[in-house]
């Protein structure tokens, strides 16, 4: 997300809001429900084979 930022014309977080803010809050303020993938090194047959494997873990009852 970061590097991604650096290279847009235009920014998505104004004053104190980084990239690095964003996603500390994501990680400690948001409750771990369903399946979780950081998928920024994965191809697409990657991330879908990860969600597969991932599935019993991504039911949220």
């Amino acid at each position: 997300m970061a590097e991604r930022e650096v290279v847009r014309a235009k920014t998505g977080y104004g004053g104190d809001w980084t990239p690095a803010h964003m996603d500390a809050v994501l990680r400690t303020g948001t409750a771990r429900r369903g399946l979780w993938l950081d998928t920024s090194a994965q191809s697409p047959a990657e991330t879908v084979d990860a969600i597969v494997a991932g599935m019993g873990e991504a039911l949220v009852t």
